[in-house]
């Protein structure tokens, strides 16, 4: 099995590097499949939001009851408000995986073993017969990303004790966004974990270090399929929120439907971004599909 996975694929004829045939490759499925990938990702992404939005409604409840000033002598109840987050924020990541493993069931053909039977299993058939392996990437992955902003927060707040808060503030957005495409980025050398899991092929110790391996010669496709997900989820946001102020009369702002109607249409056109990075990791973890591309090989 290790055999079929070459961790250095050779560069095109034509001198494209093997970076831009995977970008390439990723763009051209994303166009050509686009409902079937936003089919997959919205109902996870919106699944993901409400786990979100109910975990900060508690929070808010649980800061309301306590004063600020008194907020030391409960660590019982503080506790409980960072475990609700933090725990708000695993249970997102995990949804996330697995619509990331229904992606990777369609790229990689995982279920074309069904096409003749009677029963014909959905695209998360897989990811449900692997959940425990989800699960542990999962807690894996979100537990490096969560490392590696710890380490970012560490770094920029020695740079504020250096140079002063009023100096950096400006700063402070840009630094913080940059530091966290850096960290998913070497975060997402993980990624094919995924795919990997789901295939059956391999344990998830072993997809997590085969990933690391599949990595090797494409980081740079990885950081700009990195860029375009953060990136491109932030403009959707707030190209939802105030292309919907365009749309919508003054007077209807409001009202409370109007702010669920941003909320959910914002996550929904976030959702719509996602698929690209997820297309790309299951084209990597699985280099026989890059192979049968109608792009020029050598």
């Amino acid at each position: 099995m290790e055999a079929n996975y070459s961790t250095a694929p050779p560069v095109d004829a034509l001198g494209i590097s093997r970076s831009r045939l995977l970008l390439t490759d990723v763009f051209s499925l994303y166009r050509n499949q686009f409902p079937r990938w936003f089919a997959i990702t919205a109902p996870t992404s919106l699944l993901a939001a409400g786990v979100l939005w109910m975990a900060d409604q508690q929070i808010r409840a649980i800061y309301r009851s306590i004063s600020p000033l008194e907020m030391k002598y409960h660590p019982g109840v503080l506790a409980a408000a960072i475990a609700l987050r933090f725990g708000s924020y695993f249970i997102s990541w995990l949804l996330g995986c697995f619509a990331f493993a229904g992606i990777a069931t369609v790229v990689n053909d995982l279920d074309s073993e069904d096409v003749d039977s009677v029963w014909r299993r959905d695209c998360h058939q897989r990811a449900r017969e692997h959940f425990g392996g989800l699960v542990l990437a999962a807690l894996f992955t979100f537990g490096s990303f969560g490392a590696g902003m710890a380490i970012e927060g560490l770094v920029i707040s020695s740079v504020i004790r250096l140079v002063g808060w009023s100096h950096f503030a400006r700063f402070n957005y840009a630094v913080s966004f940059v530091g966290a495409v850096v960290v998913a980025s070497i975060v997402c050398w993980l990624g094919m974990s995924i795919p990997l899991i789901v295939a059956g092929n391999l344990g998830v110790w072993a997809a997590l270090k085969k990933s690391v391996e599949l990595s090797n010669g494409y980081e740079g496709a990885l950081f700009w399929l990195v860029v375009q997900s953060v990136a491109g989820s932030f403009v959707a946001w707030y190209a939802t929120y105030y292309g919907l102020r365009l749309l919508v009369p003054t007077d209807l702002r409001h009202t409370l439907w109007y702010g669920w109607l941003v909320y959910i249409a914002a996550v929904l056109a976030s959702a719509a971004v996602e698929p690209p990075l997820f297309i790309g990791f299951s084209l990597l973890a699985n280099p026989d599909q890059l192979k049968t591309s109608a792009l020029p090989r050598p």
